[in-house]
């Protein structure tokens, strides 16, 4: 019950507050109906405060349809300020039985098989917004190799033993919402406060990778084969920069993260030719 009257009693703030900015400072261009949330009675009205996209669509079918999923539950989310969103809450277990399909996963440093490949991306495109939206990140993990669809120390690795969670630390209520096009996944945050934030990384240090050869007898004696062509890693930090009237006032450094280097990966031929023409 006292979540409900919070509730109710926050509902009302906002729609005096969306009233009094819709007076003054609502211009044709914010007023466009895209960018507005309105409430079933008519009366509280939100504005874009925050959106971020990453593109998939290369990716396999099991990838996209997992990240559609995961977005569809968190779609439509509300925050009342002071409340916490958990990734793991929301989306739930990453399991066949919830829906969730196989694609690739990164675990121990490494490419392989799993349930729910392709959720991290949607926690990650979620996070970024999150930071452009003001709110307070209470919760993440970086992955143990650099992905590609955000800039290094901006991803948001979840799993298991891993959560994706933030604190709406803003005025009034927020709302999330995400959409998966097949090629596109965008997260958008809308609210009543406006803030003008902007995100930095930095590369630290790159890291080498090495170069393995492995034995194989089912190439010609001498032949190489590429398995994988391998990736540097690197040292990076985040940081968020802060503006006021368009002049920056505060740069504040989030996050210092460490990314594997990917091994390269060069199959060996051993057949020998007795054995080719076999």
């Amino acid at each position: 019950m006292a979540m409900k009257y919070k509730n109710i009693l926050w509902l009302i703030a906002v729609v005096f507050m969306a009233a009094w900015l819709g007076a003054a400072n609502m211009d044709p261009e914010t007023a466009r109906a895209e960018n507005i949330l309105q409430d079933d009675a008519g009366a509280s009205r939100q504005r874009l405060i925050a959106h971020f996209s990453t593109y998939y669509k290369e990716s396999s079918d099991g990838r996209k349809h997992n990240i559609a999923l995961a977005a569809s539950k968190i779609d439509g989310v509300t925050l009342y300020p002071e409340d916490e969103f958990s990734f793991n809450d929301c989306v739930g277990s990453r399991t066949a039985a919830n829906g969730f399909r196989t694609a690739y996963i990164i675990e121990d440093g490494e490419y392989i098989e799993g349930i729910g490949g392709g959720v991290c991306q949607v926690s990650s495109t979620l996070y970024n917004c999150a930071l452009l939206s003001g709110l307070t990140v209470t919760c993440v993990r970086a992955h143990s190799l650099q992905v590609s669809y955000v800039a290094p120390s901006f991803d948001a690795m979840v799993s298991t033993a891993s959560d994706l969670r933030f604190v709406n630390t803003l005025s009034a209520p927020v709302t999330i919402r995400m959409y998966a096009d097949d090629s596109y996944l965008r997260a958008e945050i809308y609210g009543v406060d406006v803030v003008t934030i902007r995100r930095r990384s930095e590369t630290l240090e790159t890291l080498p990778f090495d170069t393995e050869y492995r034995d194989d007898a089912t190439l010609p004696l001498g032949e190489e084969r590429i398995d994988s062509y391998g990736r540097e890693g690197l040292r990076s930090e985040g940081f968020l920069e802060y503006f006021e009237h368009g002049k920056l006032v505060r740069t504040v450094r989030i996050r210092r993260d460490a990314y594997l280097p990917q091994k390269r990966v060069i199959s060996r031929g051993t057949m020998s030719p007795a054995d080719e023409n076999y």
